[in-house]
């Protein structure tokens, strides 16, 4: 029989671990602050992203096109390979060298005015030599280009003429393109008119 001291032997009650607000508070705080932070670094990483995107050029802000050419110019040699009049003469009747210089100004994309001299030296049978101004427009199509002169033959009777020509541009060097081209002078003086095929070969540039 248990002795009555084992009868009264109280058990002790579980202890139960109630939160204290201290406890409760650091919970909050945690999970409010660490929202917070995770937040906060996001929207720095993002924001330096940016700026970095804003301060960086852009390909085309480091190597922009460069801008076009608004003057140009060219040389040149020449001959006359058929001349028509109250007389028809070829080169091997007439041989003179002619040879243009000239200096341009594009007016747009297309369009250029040409400021063009041109010294004619009769080679066979010999001559004075003689000079030609004849100002003109020049239209180009890529590598063809088209044109009008208006020309004055210097130290002659007075006369007057008018140009058409025909460029094409062959080969592309550093800034320069040799170039073929016909033009058909026709001038008129003394109440005569001069037709004229002249080949004529050079740089431009």
């Amino acid at each position: 029989m248990p002795s009555n001291q084992a009868l009264f032997v109280t058990r002790q009650p579980t202890e139960r671990t109630t939160p204290t607000l201290v406890s409760v508070s650091r919970q909050v705080r945690v999970t409010v602050v660490l929202p917070l932070l995770l937040t906060a670094t996001v929207a720095h990483a993002e924001a330096g992203e940016d700026a970095q995107a804003a301060t960086s050029p852009s390909p085309a802000e480091v190597a922009p096109p460069p801008p076009a050419r608004k003057i140009g110019g060219h040389i040149g040699i020449a001959t006359p390979l058929v001349t028509v009049s109250s007389k028809t003469t070829t080169i091997s009747d007439q041989f003179t060298i002619l040879n243009p210089i000239g200096l341009g100004f594009k007016l747009s994309e297309h369009l250029a005015v040409d400021f063009e001299m041109v010294v004619a030296t009769p080679i066979h049978p010999t001559g004075t030599t003689g000079l030609v101004v004849d100002p003109g427009l020049i239209y180009g199509f890529g590598r063809v280009a088209a044109g009008l002169r208006l020309a004055f033959q210097i130290n002659s009777d007075a006369n007057v003429g008018l140009i058409p020509l025909l460029n094409v541009g062959l080969v592309d060097f550093d800034g320069a393109t040799w170039f073929v081209e016909a033009a058909f002078p026709t001038f008129y003086a003394d109440k005569e008119l001069a037709f004229n095929t002249v080949l004529h070969t050079g740089i431009g540039f």
